[in-house]
Parts: C-alpha cells; sequence; structure tokens
C-alpha cells in the first residue's frame, strides 16, 4: 500500500515527514507504520548545539549575576542560553523578560535597588556586581528571549517578550500566543496535576509545544512517567517533545541536562523550528557539566523500521513506551534496529534511550500510525 507524505499535526507548524511513496506494513486488519519527527534532517550536513532553557539570575531567585551565569554556560560549551527569572519576582520592577544581553547594564540600573529582598538570606553573600553586558554573537552563543510564568503551574514562555502576570495557566499561554511565542510547561513532577489535565491542556494549546522531563540533578524522576501517560493519550496526532534543563538557581545546578539541537546554522530560526519540530535530543551526564560521549548520526525509518546510527561507544538503546494496564513507562525492545512487530498493539508512541559511560540520551517520540485496511 502506498501513501504520500504524512504531517505530525501540531495545527498550526508545519512539522512534515518526508515526501516520498512509501511501503507500510499490514497487520492483521491494520496497517501499522512509524512516524519519525527526524524524518526531514540532513544527516550530511546537521550541526550539533547544546542549550539549556531555564536559568535564574539575581533578577529573581537566583544566586549569581546574568553575566555570570552566561558566562558558566559558555564555558561549559553551550551554545544556546535562556535566561527564565520567574515573573512573580520582578515583575513590579520591570515587566519584561532579561533580555537582551547586550543590554543588562542598563537593566540593572533600573531594578537594583528593588529586586531580590526576600532571596537575601536564602543564598547567602552575593557577587552583587554591576550586571555586565554580553554580546553572544561574540562568544558563539544564541540568547533566547524567555521568562518562567510562576502564578500556578510553572510555564516557560520563549521567542516573545512576554513576563506576566497573570493568574492563571491558561491565561498565561493564550498571551504567548497572542506575542507569536511559544511554551513548555516545566517540572510536571512537583505539581499533583492529573495527567488529563495536562492531555487537555496540549490540546487546547498547539503553541505548548513540548514537557520538561528531567530537571537539574533530576529533582522529579516521576516526570517521565507523566511524560509517557501523556504520549500515549496524545499520540501520534499530537506530539508533546521533551526538554531537559538545569533550572538554574546556585552552583549546585551547573550542568546537569542539554538539549542537543540538530540542526544546520546557529540561528533564531533554526533554534525554533527545532522546538516546534522535535528535532532535538536530551543528553544527561552522570556527572555534572559532563559533555556527550556519542552522537546519533543518523535515524533511518522505513514506515516498519527504525535504525539509529551512533557515533561513540554505548552499551545498549532501550525503546520505550506507556502500557496503559500497569500505567508504568516500560521497556519493550533493545538494540539499534526496532521492528513495528516489536510494539504492543496498545503501543501509540515509541521513544529511545542510549546509554553511555557519560551518561544517557534521549529522543524524541515516534508516532504509531494505525489504519484500517
Amino acid at each position: 500500500m502506498k501513501y504520500k507524505c504524512l504531517l505530525l499535526s501540531l495545527i498550526i507548524f508545519t512539522a512534515a515527514t518526508a515526501c516520498t511513496d512509501i511501503d507500510t506494513y499490514p497487520t492483521g486488519e491494520e496497517t501499522v507504520y512509524f512516524l519519525n519527527p527526524y524524518e526531514d534532517i540532513n544527516w550530511e550536513t546537521v550541526k550539533y548545539y547544546h542549550g539549556n532553557l531555564q536559568a535564574h539570575t539575581t533578577f529573581s531567585d537566583g544566586s549569581n549575576d546574568p553575566h555570570q551565569i552566561i558566562d558558566k554556560y559558555h564555558e561549559m560549551g553551550y551554545h544556546i542560553l535562556a535566561l527564565t527569572d520567574h515573573d512573580t519576582d520582578h515583575h513590579h520592577v520591570y515587566p519584561r523578560p532579561l533580555y537582551p544581553w547586550t543590554e543588562l547594564n542598563d537593566i540593572y540600573v533600573q531594578v537594583k535597588d528593588k529586586i531580590n529582598p526576600r532571596y537575601n538570606e536564602t543564598f547567602g553573600e552575593r557577587a552583587n556586581e554591576e550586571w555586565q553586558n554580553r554580546n553572544p554573537a561574540e562568544l558563539g552563543m544564541l540568547a533566547i528571549q524567555g521568562s518562567e510564568l510562576s502564578f500556578g503551574h510553572h510555564i516557560g514562555s520563549y521567542f516573545s517578550d512576554y513576563a506576566g502576570v497573570e493568574i492563571n495557566e491558561e491565561l498565561y499561554v493564550e498571551e504567548v500566543g497572542r506575542r507569536n511565542g511559544l511554551a513548555i510547561i516545566l517540572h510536571p513532577g512537583r505539581y499533583f496535576r492529573v495527567a488529563s489535565w495536562y492531555v487537555d491542556f496540549f490540546r487546547k494549546y498547539p503553541h505548548v509545544i513540548g514537557l520538561e522531563v528531567y530537571n537539574q540533578a533530576d529533582r522529579y524522576p516521576v516526570d517521565r512517567a507523566k511524560w509517557d501517560f501523556i504520549l500515549h493519550e496524545l499520540m501520534p496526532d499530537r506530539p508533546v517533545w521533551g526538554f531537559a534543563n538545569d533550572d538554574t538557581h546556585n552552583a549546585a545546578h551547573f550542568g546537569w541536562n542539554r538539549n542537543v539541537f540538530l540542526i544546520p546554522d546557529l540561528t533564531h530560526e533554526n533554534v525554533r523550528k527545532a522546538m516546534e519540530r522535535g528535532h532535538l535530543n536530551l543528553f544527561i551526564p552522570i556527572e555534572a557539566e559532563g559533555r556527550p560521549d556519542i552522537s546519533i548520526r543518523n535515524i533511518k525509518s522505513d514506515p516498519g523500521i527504525l535504525e539509529l546510527s551512533i557515533d561513540g561507544d554505548y552499551h545498549t538503546i532501550e525503546w520505550i513506551t506507556h502500557n496503559p494496564v500497569t500505567f508504568k513507562s516500560e521497556t519493550v525492545h533493545t538494540g539499534h534496529l526496532l521492528s513495528i512487530k516489536d510494539i504492543p498493539a496498545s503501543a501509540t508512541f515509541v521513544r529511545a534511550v542510549i546509554l553511555s559511560d557519560g551518561g544517557r540520551t534521549y529522543t524524541q517520540p515516534f508516532g504509531i500510525m494505525r489504519e484500517d485496511n
């Protein structure tokens, strides 16, 4: 059976799989095949850029000044950084994100006597330097405009000048959407929200593109289980991409997570498209500040086969989905090659975890499409 180009339906996005005729695999009364979010990546020319999309400074409840955060991430080899101070801490003083980096000193002059009074004892003595400007282009970095919206369930706002304050999550994301921004739901394990709340939220707001599944040194291990439950309910029609962030507040939080963007060049347009389309992997090091010791060099996908090509030594590749009977995440197969025949009949997605000496590398979810014959 032949099918044309299949769209990953994020509604407002243009994340399409490759537009070529493909063979599918009939199984019983259904035809079952994979949807690959990485399908349109040019693996011959792709570059790997590391990013952290959640960091806090002395603008809110962090213990480091903005330029100190930037300098540390530059030292650790990151290329993409969002300073996402809490709107609830600075909105009364400066109701905008901490951006651009080339104007940090000007912002400091406006807020220096008014920020952070309730955190001074919590974090001890601060550097209390005048904030220094940084030019991301000179550092080989990209600054992403961002804010952590912190009433109710915390939400990351990106590519938007919005910085709160609203009274609930829906008003937050509606305002982000009006400003053509993107949003990510942050550290869900911190909250007692049932999975159906997230499912409904993602269905309602297409520009809420993902879920943070690692925070700091894995503060909330339940985050991945929540992700898998949400994916089981929404896939293959509505992908929810996973993100891993340091949520930096002090020196102990640096370098625990890397979003590895698979893009041709370091531009705002490319980073935004990668976030919308799931063109990134996650690297979780064994030790803080660890750098990836493997890289995914290709993900080949025939409709009934997924094959990962890896540079570097690794121990194993685990393929994970959600079991709707046990309500748990389960490994259904191991190895670099996955067949549709290895997937349980109940599965709506599968994602890979690559285990190496240096840490764990996570792919985004692959949808499993079923059509009646």
